[in-house]
């Protein structure tokens, strides 16, 4: 536990010196495995940051919405709580694609070659420690969105600067590859949040219920006095 406060606390206050440490651990093999079971057995330590980083944000997520529920969304506090769970298994999945995506990145466009998933894995692991202060101020009125907005591009700048430290890439060209790159995913993932928050708005206020049929009686109305203009008779008085 020692070891994930300090990751949390480094991502926050020495993000510099952390990314220096992650650099300087490195990546080593573990004695007799090597493949998948080597790579996860070297990453374990960060894998198990990203979890408890997304339970505490999904647990935060739910307080949240259970205290400020969104417009429309009080008739469905229960299913906040589904953060809890959703949260931190969304988190795991997508360090592993995000880490994918600058490996890729890194290796096949600024070093030219494939390897060293591991030491992106843990670069993407480390963003982790932001997610929690983000779910707790984003639904902050009038400001919440402007301050996670905030904080996920400042994460943005310690990845690419981790990126430049670690993997000791050209500095122009990582700024700008990843630059543009994470700029278009952020892009996305705030259309994403948008779209999410709406969805949940709508599902919370249910459907609209009509009572009466004056609607229908309007427009069955209004079609008879067609018919009997097209006769040529007169409209019935009601």
């Amino acid at each position: 536990m020692g070891n994930l406060v300090g990751m949390f606390l480094g991502a926050w206050f020495k993000p510099w010196a952390t990314m220096e440490a992650i650099r300087a651990e490195g990546y080593a093999e573990t004695p007799g495995g090597g493949g998948i079971s080597g790579l996860l057995a070297n990453i374990k330590k960060y894998m198990l940051f990203v979890i408890v980083m997304g339970l505490i944000s999904g647990i935060i997520t739910a307080v949240v919405g259970m205290v400020l529920p969104p417009a429309g969304g009080a008739g469905n506090r229960a299913y906040v709580w589904l953060a809890v769970a959703v949260v931190p298994i969304v988190s795991f999945i997508g360090s592993f694609l995000g880490a994918l995506i600058i490996w890729a990145l890194v290796d096949g466009l600024l070093s030219g070659k494939m390897s060293e998933y591991g030491l992106s894995y843990k670069l993407i692991a480390v963003l982790a420690a932001f997610s929690p202060i983000s779910a707790a101020v984003a639904p902050i009125p009038a400001i919440g969105q402007y301050l996670a907005i905030a904080l996920n591009i400042w994460a943005t700048v310690v990845m690419i600067i981790g990126i430049i430290a670690v993997r000791k890439t050209s500095v122009v060209r990582t700024w700008v590859v990843c630059g543009v790159l994470f700029a278009f995913l952020f892009l996305l993932g705030v259309f994403a949040r948008i779209a999410a928050q709406r969805q949940f708005a709508g599902a919370g206020g249910g459907l609209p219920e009509f009572s009466d049929t004056t609607g229908t009686d309007n427009l069955d109305q209004q079609l008879q006095d067609l018919a009997n203009q097209t006769q040529g008779a007169p409209a019935p008085k009601k």
